[in-house]
């Protein structure tokens, strides 16, 4: 088992963060907590044809929270299909298993966020 588990935070203005988080349950809980500034809450899971499976995560308070745009467009690629509206506040994205726990995300889903957050967000 990894000692850390590769993960991205996409802010509200496109900055991507590599977050690196503890395989220890807790301590994971933890950190994804204070990179949201809250609890966590799965936004949406997305299961690929080729076995990686990523959850994008926000914060369970997003009331206020600007929205993210960049975060969106990452999903709306991951998904292949419509925008997600609702996305507000930085959301982070990490691959899950089978079991439903966190692992690293794959290559291509962070080829894929990475550019997604260097497109240009329409405000």
């Amino acid at each position: 088992m990894p000692d850390t588990i590769h993960a991205l935070l996409v802010a509200v203005d496109g900055t991507i963060t590599d977050l690196h988080l503890s395989a220890t349950d807790t301590a994971q809980r933890t950190q994804i907590q204070q990179a949201l500034v809250d609890n966590a809450e799965a936004l949406r899971y997305v299961r690929r044809p080729d076995g990686s499976h990523t959850a994008a995560l926000a914060a369970e308070t997003r009331d206020g929270r600007p929205p993210n745009l960049h975060a969106a467009i990452a999903l709306h690629f991951l998904l292949g299909e419509g925008l997600i509206a609702d996305i507000q506040g930085p959301v982070i994205f990490a691959g899950f298993n089978q079991e439903g726990a966190l692992t690293n995300l794959s290559e291509d889903a962070v080829r894929t966020i990475r550019t997604a957050s260097v497109l240009p967000a329409v405000r």
